[in-house]
């Protein structure tokens, strides 16, 4: 039996995810079929069988993180572990019973509830409410009307409580009766329920209540539902009549929207009172929105509360992400950055362009810039170097990384050994390599060894921007759009195709002169382009 680990398809890599499975548990396995398709912290890669068997048992489900080295799967024969063939899974399938799930339990005490309701009402059958009551039983009873050409139910606890039929005000109850949400009981047999009987049926109300008469009919009481435009059932307990006047009905009522039980609030206001900050302070369920949410506009934040965050969906950040946060937080706290930008004018390069294009020969400006930047640093070396600890390491190579834009990201595939390339293999490698990023295809080789890095936003109309230098690098170039711009030649105005650079450089490695010696020079090759054919 063979273990299938995570492997380190990076440099940088030390945990991949599983996105998918291409094989499952029973199946045949040659040497080289793939296997998963693994996400690292720069691409999606296949990750290919190096034996053949039967996939025994896969221990990392796709969709989860495995740490490099990990043990994610187990190839064999199908004699190990008594692996399951996949006729032997089809035929378990096939001979798996079709059952129907069976009911929950619940359903039972519900039943139960419901025809204790239903016996519950048929007491009250001559008051008004009785008659709301019973047409609800009757729709809990299968729609047979109470009192209708059915047999009337006996009713529960014997002679007492046939005499409660006559008497509405002491008609009893089934004690604990679940009733469906929003069904209406009367008062009466409520306070029935709770009295034996023979007991007076009138409750002692505050002084000064008055009695009700012994023939009006008894208002009902809804269970489950509260009051229209009455307070929420968890806010009733924070209520004034419930534990005093403890919070103005500001403070109630921003309670409720915050979803918050008062009961659970320190007031820090007089005699315990609750105040709006106390609200604040105390914790909000998620969701909720906020005040400022709730009112349209800005609220200042009161003193010693957190940030109030604004409600949205939370996901995971992609391994790619993920290695981008992480490696520009890293060069932005450990590297000091200065640009430096210059204006060049690309009328001659663009004309160079439609010449080689219409011979057939297909090249961008990118290519041009390319080409133009490997020449740049044979005279520059310090800005193709590498920077660790007390020592500068000077890189023989010139290995161009080109920034390509991708879904959820950026990839950097490296152009290597630029200074020996021509414009036109320079162009060929680098729309290969282009390719490969966008299909997701590159390999981690292809995204290794970089010592200069270029990164161009001109195709989205970008006039000028900063790039972040790559950590064990010197430099990054950024690339505008070329425009229509007035200059003056000579003392006259004339219109010229100008494209802005911006080269960040790391000012441990080189200073300001340097740098700015640096773009004078590419700026001179981009504007002479007769040296990039060469």
């Amino acid at each position: 039996m063979n273990d299938i680990v995570m492997p380190k398809l990076s440099d940088t890599m030390t945990e991949g995810r599983v996105v998918s499975w291409k094989k499952q548990v029973g199946d045949a396995v040659r040497r080289g079929d793939v296997l998963a398709e693994v996400e690292t912290d720069k691409a999606n890669m296949e990750l290919e069988a190096f034996t053949a068997g039967v996939l025994l048992e896969i221990k990392v489900p796709a969709g989860e993180m495995a740490q490099v080295g990990t043990v994610i799967a187990e190839i064999g024969t199908a004699e190990e572990k008594g692996a399951p063939t996949s006729q032997a899974k089809a035929a378990a399938t096939e001979a798996a019973p079709q059952q129907a799930p069976a009911p929950p339990k619940a359903q039972a005490p519900q039943a139960a509830a419901a025809a204790a309701a239903a016996q519950a009402t048929q007491g009250t059958q001559g008051t008004p409410a009785g008659g709301a009551a019973g047409e609800r039983a009757a729709a809990v009873n299968g729609g047979k009307p109470e009192g209708g050409a059915t047999e009337p139910v006996a009713p529960q606890g014997g002679p007492e409580a046939a005499g409660a039929q006559e008497a509405p005000g002491e008609a009893q109850a089934p004690a604990a009766t679940a009733l469906p949400t929003g069904a209406q009981v009367p008062s009466e047999a409520k306070v029935g329920a709770q009295a034996p009987a023979g007991a007076p049926t009138s409750a002692p109300g505050p002084a000064g209540a008055k009695e009700a008469p012994a023939g009006a009919p008894a208002a009902p009481v809804i269970v489950g539902r509260p009051n229209a435009g009455g307070p929420a059932p968890e806010a009733a307990a924070a209520s004034p009549g419930a534990h005093g006047e403890r919070a103005a009905p500001v403070v109630r009522r921003r309670a409720r929207e915050l979803g918050v039980d008062l009961g659970q609030v320190t007031g820090s206001g007089p005699e315990g009172r609750i105040l709006l900050q106390d609200l604040e302070r105390h914790p909000v369920a998620p969701g909720v929105p906020t005040e400022s949410a709730a009112s349209g506009g800005p609220a200042a934040p009161a003193a010693g509360v957190g940030e109030a965050r604004a409600g949205g969906e939370s996901f995971p950040l992609s391994r790619l992400r993920s290695a981008i946060a992480k490696t520009v937080a890293e060069s932005w706290r450990s590297i000091p950055h200065f640009t430096v930008t210059a204006d060049v004018a690309m009328d001659e390069a663009e004309a160079v362009r439609r010449q080689l294009k219409g011979g057939g020969v297909e090249v961008t400006l990118n290519d041009l810039i390319v080409k133009g930047v490997s020449l740049a640093l044979g005279k520059f070396p310090r800005l193709n170097a590498s920077l660790a600890g007390e020592s500068l390491t000077l890189h023989n190579q010139v290995n161009i990384g080109v920034a390509v834009g991708v879904p959820d990201g950026v990839l950097i595939p490296v152009i290597p050994d630029c200074q020996r390339l021509s414009l036109l293999q320079i162009a060929a490698t680098g729309r290969r390599l282009v390719d490969r990023a966008r299909s997701g295809a590159l390999s981690e080789q292809e995204m290794s060894g970089g010592t200069f890095s270029v990164s161009n936003l001109g195709m989205y109309g970008v006039s000028q921007f900063s790039a972040i230098i790559y950590p064990a690098q010197a430099a990054v170039l950024a690339v505008g759009a070329v425009s229509d711009t007035v200059v003056a030649r000579g003392g006259v105005p004339v219109c010229a195709r100008i494209m802005r650079l911006t080269l960040s450089a790391d000012h441990r490695i080189v200073d300001g002169a340097y740098a700015a010696e640096f773009l004078a020079e590419l700026k001179q090759i981009l504007e002479s382009p007769v040296r990039l054919l060469i």
